[in-house]
């Protein structure tokens, strides 16, 4: 890999220094990992700017350094070069943390379950070719928390229709609905699909964060990929009932694999 330039962006600055005190310590990626409870492929993520770095992970590293406001403030100057809406990164920075993640969606297959492919074809329309490469890489990185030592338990409501509605074509959706089924193996992820008879108008998607010891956050998604992270207490507890109002009107996970395989079939 090419050497890394610090005063081409912020990310970079950050890739450089990060790189040159961990060397200067004499510190391998996976110790450094260790430090700051990461893993070291965050580390080596960060160190090639392939991962973006969460204001907590950059208050460790300040920490675990010895510095004095170094890389925390950097932070805001990272979170602009992504192109990603207002108040998605911060929302992808809780999602990291978070011990369950709750969602619902109605229009598409939630990002954090997306291949590439379908990705693509969601975010596609009216962005710049360069800006969709990092929306899509951006998205595929979060997916990360998924398969970690220590993965959150993920709780997804997908309305029928999106496993009807053809994003990328034919081979896009087929591809898209075999990764459901293989994520929904996984002991921690379990998806329900909520039939079109359930009668229920959430009118849009939204998540649910959570954390032992800490008050749940919300994410309320708004057209053109915009969104906003909410801890208001009152906020975040009807949406908690909306979402076991809509959970009880949902297959259950065995008969929502069986509605995927049944769509999937029919494609």
């Amino acid at each position: 890999m090419p050497e890394i330039d610090p005063s081409e962006s912020a990310r970079a600055y950050l890739a450089y220094h990060l790189k040159r005190l961990r060397e200067e310590r004499g510190w391998s990626q996976p110790a450094l990992g260790t430090k700051i409870h990461v893993s070291g492929s965050l580390i080596s993520g960060i160190e090639t700017m392939q991962r973006r770095p969460t204001l907590k992970n950059l208050k460790a590293l300040d920490r675990v350094f010895g510095l004095d406001q170094f890389f925390a403030p950097l932070y805001p100057r990272i979170l602009e070069e992504t192109g990603l809406p207002a108040g998605f990164p911060e929302y992808t920075d809780a999602e990291a943390e978070a011990g369950m993640i709750r969602l619902y969606e109605n229009f598409v297959i939630h990002g954090l379950l997306q291949t590439p492919e379908y990705a693509r074809a969601v975010l596609a329309a009216g962005e710049q070719p360069s800006k969709l490469e990092k929306l899509i890489n951006t998205r595929i990185e979060r997916q990360e928390l998924l398969e970690r030592e220590d993965p959150p338990a993920v709780i997804v409501l997908l309305d029928a229709s999106v496993l009807r509605r053809p994003f990328g074509g034919r081979d896009v959706m087929r591809a898209q609905l075999e990764r459901l089924l293989e994520l929904a193996a996984l002991p921690h992820i379990h998806i329900h699909i909520v039939p079109e008879t359930a009668e229920l108008s959430p009118e849009g998607a939204f998540a649910l964060l959570s954390s032992p010891g800490e008050a749940d956050v919300s994410y309320a998604e708004m057209a053109g990929g915009w969104g906003q992270l909410v801890d208001d207490a009152e906020y975040v507890a009807k949406l908690g009932i909306l979402f076991e109002l809509i959970r009880s009107k949902a297959l259950t996970a065995e008969d929502s694999i069986a509605a995927i395989r049944k769509a999937l079939e029919e494609l």
